[in-house]
């Protein structure tokens, strides 16, 4: 036969189903009813119309189906189910949706989930792996198999997967899911060729969607689902569920990774804290870690492993993901990846990320999950993390970091800069082993350190560790002496102050304050620093005498040094205001008040954080007569001394009261509703300025709470029990200024229950005669 071919000199076919061939063919289907042959140069096969018919005229056997098991431990995920499920409410085209997110994270068995419920009333529902074209291929030519068994001896694969394509054009009711689709364009043409049944897509890629499918996003599980995952995988609740919810946190409840961990445990008989003791000890291991049995590719290490091979021929995104992985996982501000290259390339190499669901990218900044961080800090078989490499990101990371630092931190337009770059501080401070800390690293420490200590006192306890660290930092680098020692022990002092250990603050400065004038100088800033910390710790000492000479020595070498206008002169001035109240001379303190609140308004402005912390004193020495200077006096020192027992508070409270009754003649001043207008005013603006977590609101507050006690009115009993309430659940009970007012409270009641009832109708009688009267009733 095939010498009959050679002979022609060329084919002609005629007819509606003919066929010509001019060489050899492997098919030839002529049409409904027709034979199809197999034809080469030297053999000719005729198939019967039954042994090969026609896609349309197959019928779909009922319930065929090949969904993979792993849809059997499922938990949550409603959100998406419901979307899925409407979809099945959209007749006419074909449905398409694409499940995308990060590896391991649930997409698989999501759409086995669903497909699961669809494939009760629908056939045939058919599981694809598509991460290639030839996958894709291979899947289809599964489905003929499925349809037409007989095929499959009969047809190359090529021809298996066309014969489908034709038989899902001609069929709808169907649901092919294509999982791990690596890049969309290796569907596109099964897509336009079937367009009348349902696809369900899942990929990591978060781009190339648009005009294929309709995108849904899927995130981790939430701390409940996780735990419930955990414990079901583990072998149920009967198992206890301590520690579990720890462990899916720290693993950032990636469904594999809980999974992963349930799977582990329940092998080696591990509780949850075990598991999360040998995570922390040996986190290379775990993390590629499995059970007996289970698939060694299906691993946290070995997915994000595939990942990252597809972006070899673009080292700048490893770089960029190990960069990021010592930074929060949420917020990281992109500013800070700006060194790493043109921008241009920054941008590309973070939107391929993006693509492969690695990274969240927000207008400004970076989200990367937890995990994906975890196992970006621990090094592997050297193919995208060598030791070296991590080393150098770490590195890069914190130098990155200082370098976003304002120039100035206790500039309050600097502050919501550094609220944005606290958390990555910290998170690096967390992470990073102290004995990798550059000098970058600990100037970063150091004063990242103090404007915590600026701004809040609740972060007092965390700021005094990243300062213990940048102190230490500092020795080992730099030595004992060098400036940025004494600055970071410097800063280390008012740390311990703040944190109410006078005893070590006040051996620390007196230490910090001799080095600083031996080495740098009396005019040095640093050694105005340490000054500044040996008066006021002075004061907490109850060494009001040398507090007085320090704070006085400090305002003359701020003034000389620094000008008589700048921040730090105005601070040391207030500080000496107070020394002056300890000593119950309140009219001079008011008078000293007074000017130097004019002096911060003219030279700063109204709204400077020092001039707002003069306006709290200056309330609230308005609301004391000078008659009260001593009982004042005392209860200043008593509340300095006693920070840190609210026992001891409470005595300095009613000492305080039996004073106060003891020294009250016949009236004591009232607040007008103008005094509470401006107290109210003023709170606002601390915490518009300052925010609410700032120690000079916390001041503000209790300036208003003095102003609503000393009205005596009962309209505003109200407000202030609302501002009490605020400031204990704001502050929390261990905060030290909720103990403070906590024993302030308890002594007041402890010590007016035990006043004698003369005491009481004298105290009642000086309240009920006040020198200015207020719009409202009276109420003792």
């Amino acid at each position: 036969m095939s010498s009959l071919f050679e002979r022609r000199p060329g084919v002609a076919a005629s007819g509606e189903s003919a066929v010509a061939a001019g060489g050899n063919i492997a098919q030839a289907i002529t049409g409904q009813g027709a034979v199809g042959l197999h034809i080469d140069a030297d053999t000719l096969t005729m198939l019967s119309p039954e042994a090969y018919p026609s896609p349309e005229s197959v019928d779909c056997p009922k319930d065929l189906a090949n969904i993979p098991e792993r849809a059997a431990l499922f938990v949550g995920r409603g959100r998406e189910l419901a979307l899925l499920d409407a979809a099945l409410n959209a007749p006419g085209q074909a449905v398409v949706h694409a499940v995308h997110g990060l590896g391991g994270i649930g997409k698989s068995t999501l759409a086995a989930r669903w497909a699961s419920g669809f494939a009760r009333d629908h056939a045939p529902v058919w599981w694809i792996t598509a991460d290639s074209r030839d996958a894709v291929d291979a899947g289809l030519a599964g489905l003929t198999a499925a349809l037409r068994p007989a095929l499959v001896t009969l047809l190359p694969q090529e021809q298996l997967a066309e014969w489908a394509l034709q038989w899902l054009s001609s069929h709808t009711g169907w649901l092919l899911v294509l999982d791990n689709v690596a890049d969309p364009a290796d569907i596109k043409p099964l897509l336009a060729r079937a367009a009348s049944g349902r696809f369900l897509i899942t990929s990591r890629r978060a781009g190339g969607w648009q005009g294929i499918a309709e995108p849904v996003s899927l995130d981790v599980l939430s701390v409940e689902d996780a735990v419930d995952l955990f414990t079901r995988k583990r072998g149920g609740a009967d198992t206890g569920r301590e520690g579990v919810a720890e462990v899916c946190e720290e693993l950032g409840c990636l469904p594999l990774a809980v999974a992963q961990a349930a799977a582990y445990c329940e092998q080696t008989s591990s509780t949850a804290r075990e598991y999360l003791a040998e995570l922390t000890a040996h986190p290379a291991h775990m993390y590629a870690a499995t059970d007996e049995g289970g698939d060694n590719e299906r691993t946290v290490a070995r997915i994000w492993h595939l990942t990252l091979d597809r972006l070899a021929d673009d080292p700048l995104a490893g770089t960029i993901l190990l960069v990021l992985a010592w930074y929060a996982s949420d917020g990281a501000p992109r500013s800070l990846l700006n060194a790493l290259g043109p921008s241009y390339a920054v941008r590309t190499a973070l939107g391929r990320l993006k693509a492969h669901s690695m990274i969240t990218l927000h207008e400004d900044t970076v989200s990367v999950h937890r995990l994906v961080q975890a196992v970006s800090r621990t090094a592997d078989d050297g193919r995208h993390r060598s030791a070296e490499t991590i080393a150098r990101a770490r590195a890069t990371a914190m130098d990155a970091l200082a370098g976003a630092l304002p120039a100035d931190t206790r500039d309050p337009a600097a502050w919501p800069v550094m609220r944005a770059l606290l958390p990555h501080v910290e998170a690096l401070a967390e992470s990073a082993p102290p004995e990798t800390d550059t000098a970058a690293m600990a100037r970063l420490l150091t004063r990242a350190g103090n404007h915590m200590l600026s701004v809040a006192t609740r972060l007092a306890p965390r700021a005094l560790d990243l300062l213990r660290r940048a102190e230490a930092d500092c020795v080992r680098l730099h030595g004992t002496e060098a400036v940025e020692t004494l600055e970071a022990r410097t800063e280390l002092t008012h740390a311990h102050r703040m944190n109410g250990d006078v005893a070590q603050a006040t051996t620390m400065a007196e230490e910090t304050l001799a080095t600083c004038r031996r080495v740098l100088g009396d005019d040095h800033e640093v050694t105005l620093s340490a000054l500044m910390n040996a008066s006021k710790t002075a004061a907490l000492a109850g060494d009001v005498e040398r507090a007085l000479r320090l704070t006085e020595e400090v305002i003359a070498e701020c003034s000389r040094v620094l000008g008589e206008d700048d921040p730090r002169t105005f601070a040391a001035r207030n500080s000496l205001v107070l020394q002056i109240v300890e000593t119950g001379d309140l009219a001079r303190s008011r008078a000293m008040m007074q000017e130097l609140l004019a002096d911060c308004e003219r030279a700063l402005g109204a709204e400077h954080p020092e001039t707002l912390s003069a306006q709290a004193m200056a309330i609230m020495l308005a609301q004391a007569p000078d008659f009260l200077g001593a009982p004042v006096g005392d209860l200043v020192r008593g509340l300095l001394g006693g920070l840190g027992s609210r026992e001891d508070l409470g005595t300095v409270m009613r000492d305080f009261v039996e004073q106060t009754v003891a020294a009250t003649p016949p009236q004591l001043p009232r607040a007008s509703a103008e005094d509470v207008a401006q107290a109210e005013a003023y709170v606002a603006t601390c915490v518009r300025v300052l925010g609410e977590d700032h120690g000079d609101t916390a001041a503000a507050r209790v300036a208003l709470m003095q102003v609503y006690t000393a009205t005596r009115d009962e309209r505003y009993s109200e407000r202030l029990q609302s501002l009490i309430v605020d400031m204990f659940s704001d502050l929390g009970d261990e905060h030290p200024l909720s103990i403070m007012l906590f024993g302030l409270l308890e002594g007041m009641g402890d010590a007016v229950r035990d006043l004698s009832e003369e005491a009481l109708l004298r105290l009642e009688a000086a309240y009920e005669q006040g020198t200015e009267a207020t719009d409202g009733p009276a109420k003792p």
